[in-house]
C-alpha cells in the first residue's frame, strides 16, 4: 500500500490533478473534502473518458471524479482487496479509516507485487 497520498480538492481544474498524477507518477489521485474524508477519486481511466469526450481541462475534477468509491479499511486481507479489484474493474482501491479519511492506495500493481514473491502457488 502507498501510504505517500497524493489528493486534491473537488473545486480543483482537472489541469492541476493530471500534473500532480504526471509530478508524482500515480494513476490516480483522491479527491478529499474539507474535513478530509474521501469525496472520491479520480484515475488515469477518468482522464481517458474526459479527452475522448473533448471536455475541458479547466473544469473542476468533482465533475470526472468517481464518487463514493469502492475502498477498503486497513484491516482488510489483501485477498478481499484483490477480489474487490476483481469484481469493479478496478485498478486503485483507497484505504480509508471509520472517519472516510484516506490512509492509503492499494493498486493493482501492490497485488502483482504480492503475487510475484510467491515461490509457488496453491
Amino acid at each position: 500500500m502507498s501510504t505517500s497520498l497524493v489528493t486534491a480538492r473537488p473545486e480543483e481544474p482537472v489541469r492541476e490533478v493530471v500534473k500532480r498524477m504526471v509530478e508524482h507518477s500515480v494513476g490516480s489521485v483522491l479527491i478529499v473534502d474539507d474535513e478530509g474524508r474521501l469525496a472520491g477519486i479520480f484515475t488515469e481511466r477518468d482522464l481517458a473518458r474526459l479527452v475522448a469526450r473533448g471536455a475541458s481541462l479547466e473544469e473542476p475534477v468533482s465533475k470526472y471524479m468517481s464518487r463514493s468509491p469502492v475502498t477498503a479499511s486497513p484491516d482488510e486481507p489483501l485477498a478481499k482487496i484483490a477480489t474487490k479489484m476483481i469484481e469493479h474493474w478496478l485498478r486503485h482501491i483507497p484505504v480509508v479509516d471509520e472517519q472516510g479519511r484516506p490512509l492509503g492506495v492499494i493498486s493493482i500493481r501492490d497485488v502483482l507485487r504480492v503475487i510475484a514473491s510467491f515461490e509457488s502457488f496453491p
